[in-house]
């Protein structure tokens, strides 16, 4: 369809809108079509076919394409209105299984998306509505905007996207919500990295994790055994350039308090290095045992807070663990984990 197409239904679809009558009753008659034709519920059908006459970009066909089909449609209990609605239902239901089956054959795991949870969309109305969309134990991540107003997002799997997509399409068929696929550091010092801890290569017999030695052995400054676990909170972070500003720091996790009663201590780890980014941001990378970066450690509460410092780092970050000795204790080590250049 061209551009002139496109505009011509657009007009056609604002000229039949008949501002009057958008909360007026719906007729008994299509009342009846719609719940027999579609399933719907009383409440269900009031509400779909107002949404549906209130969509300027709704899908229409020409008066000719209809009496191509009007006496086989009629027939099956269809006027024009809802057959066009039928058209476009089942070009919804398409559009899903074809995104669920290009999920199965990338079987992309790593994919995550934010889904902004904001008052003021147009699921105001429904926020309850769209909350039972969500999985079941959804990841919300909280931050605070511009105006120091808290705002949450829900962290959203590839699977678990497309399980949202289909349960709001339901609910409201008419709604097509924002999706930002987020960048997000990885986390799993157990399988997917061949590194998990900064400067220590654990391919290496030397550095292989012996969960037989003592957690307290330190000596050599790397892990010797894997701690801090996958879900272990709270846990210590290393942080270096923003994360080390009290003010940035409290706006990515979302902190109600003010931001002098976010505790540092002061920290320094070896093994690492800090390089430039961009020639704008230091980014940690491993260096040999000699070398040092001094820095701040902060005691990060919950996986809340950890998955909103992932998706500030990006994914051009991953987690791994390291050990940090703290400055105003001495011979104080902590173990803990921090953001390495990935």
């Amino acid at each position: 369809m061209d551009f002139l197409a496109l505009c011509e239904e657009l007009a056609a679809n604002v000229a039949a809108f008949n501002v009057a009558d958008n909360d007026s009753h719906v007729s008994d008659s299509d009342l009846s079509t719609w719940q027999a034709l579609f399933g719907f519920s009383l409440d269900e059908a009031v509400k779909v076919i107002r949404d549906w006459r209130a969509d300027f970009t709704r899908l229409t066909i020409s008066q000719a394409a209809w009496l191509l089909v009007e006496e086989a449609k009629m027939a099956e209990g269809y006027n024009k209105e809802s057959y066009e609605y039928s058209l476009w239902r089942a070009q919804m239901v398409e559009k899903r299984s074809r995104a669920s089956k290009t999920l199965l054959v990338a079987k992309n795991g790593e994919a995550k998306y934010l889904v902004k949870l904001e008052h003021d969309s147009p699921l105001s109305t429904d926020s309850a509505e769209l909350i039972r969309c969500l999985p079941k134990k959804p990841r919300i991540l909280t931050g605070l905007d511009d105006d120091g107003k808290t705002t949450q997002f829900c962290l959203l799997s590839d699977s678990q996207k497309a399980e949202f997509l289909d349960a709001l399409f339901k609910a409201r068929p008419f709604y097509e919500p924002t999706l930002i696929r987020a960048s997000v550091a990885s986390k799993d010092p157990s399988s997917t990295t061949l590194y998990p801890t900064l400067g220590v290569d654990t391919t290496l017999p030397q550095f292989r994790l012996d969960k037989n030695k003592s957690e307290n052995n330190i000596s050599s400054n790397f892990f010797s055994s894997a701690r801090p676990a996958q879900d272990e909170y709270p846990v210590w972070y290393f942080f270096y350039g923003t994360l080390a500003d009290a003010g940035i720091l409290s706006r990515i996790i979302g902190s109600s308090e003010e931001q002098n009663s976010i505790t540092y201590k002061r920290a320094s780890v070896q093994r690492g290095r800090l390089c430039t980014l961009n020639e704008k941001y230091w980014a940690l990378v491993d260096a040999e045992q000699q070398s040092k970066v001094d820095g701040w450690a902060y005691l990060v509460k919950n996986q809340h807070e950890e998955d909103s410092l992932r998706v500030y780092e990006t994914g051009i970050y991953e987690v791994v663990r390291c050990t940090m000795e703290l400055m105003d204790e001495k011979q104080i080590f902590i173990q803990g984990l921090t953001f390495r250049l990935a």
